[in-house]
């Protein structure tokens, strides 16, 4: 790659922003989403990363995030049942350990999958197991390359790091979903506390000003999903710029109207 070595910094910034987004109803994929291209951002040219989710039954991998996969790769691997010869994640889901594929086109672990990935580019694949605090396996992180190779210790400690940052955003949002007020998404916690026991309601700014401000909020996630849409890489970017300035701006807003309430 190498990772560069702000992404430990990067990844907790990203951490930050995961409870006000998935409060404000962005979906896990598009959350996840934003963690894959903060560290694609961060590494090789080539780099392409992905996020496959742990079927309750233990048994299958169904697409969880991957902004840069191809997307008929994408959904052909969606689903996939996990083996002790699926190809790098499913294998890792399997034996619970990460699986370093330096080369697709010859390692048995990629014989009924290889014929997916290599037609795109896609060349060698190291996935690594995501786990919950108790240990349980969430789904699998993965690292595809254009190039053959294996990883660096050095880019090993950073995927272990990645891994990490994704399970809290994994449990973050299934917190959301439970609905468990008492929960906190701070630290290693997998509930997210959505309402302080003595907060106020928002009352500080006007009604009609913080509903617009929901509004906008609305809109910038459908300007978010026409982003990750773009045709090229510089109109990505360029609208994804514009949607996190209006987040902040949205999030000062937000915080202005506790302080008033």
């Amino acid at each position: 790659m190498p990772f560069a070595a702000g992404l430990r910094e990067s990844l907790e910034m990203r951490g930050s922003q995961v409870p006000s987004e998935l409060t404000r109803g962005d979906s896990l994929e598009h959350v996840l989403s934003r963690h894959l291209r903060t560290v694609e951002q961060m590494g090789d040219r080539d780099l392409i990363t992905s996020i496959l989710l742990l079927s309750d039954d233990g048994k299958r991998l169904s697409h969880g995030a991957g902004p840069s996969l191809p997307i008929c790769y994408r959904e052909a691997i969606d689903g996939s049942e996990i083996g002790p010869r699926a190809g790098s994640c499913g294998t890792a889901a399997y034996f619970g350990k990460p699986v370093y594929v330096a080369d697709i086109g010859s390692d048995p672990l990629w014989a009924e999958y290889r014929q997916l990935a290599l037609p795109h580019g896609l060349r060698s694949c190291w996935s690594t197991p995501i786990r919950a605090d108790d240990g349980s396996i969430l789904g699998t992180f993965a690292i595809y390359h254009g190039s053959v190779g294996a990883p660096s210790e050095e880019e090993i400690r950073a995927i272990d790091m990645i891994t990490g940052h994704v399970a809290h955003a994994i449990l973050c949002a299934r917190g959301v979903q439970d609905l468990e007020p008492a929960g906190s998404c701070q630290g290693n916690g997998p509930r997210l506390k959505l309402v302080h026991d003595n907060e106020a309601p928002e009352y500080g700014l006007p009604d009609r000003l913080l509903a617009n401000v929901e509004r906008i909020a609305a809109l910038t996630t459908e300007l978010d999903r026409h982003a990750e849409l773009a045709e090229t890489e510089d109109v990505r970017a360029a609208l994804q710029s514009v949607v996190e300035e209006i987040r902040r701006l949205i999030d000062a807003v937000r915080l202005q109207a506790r302080l008033q309430g």
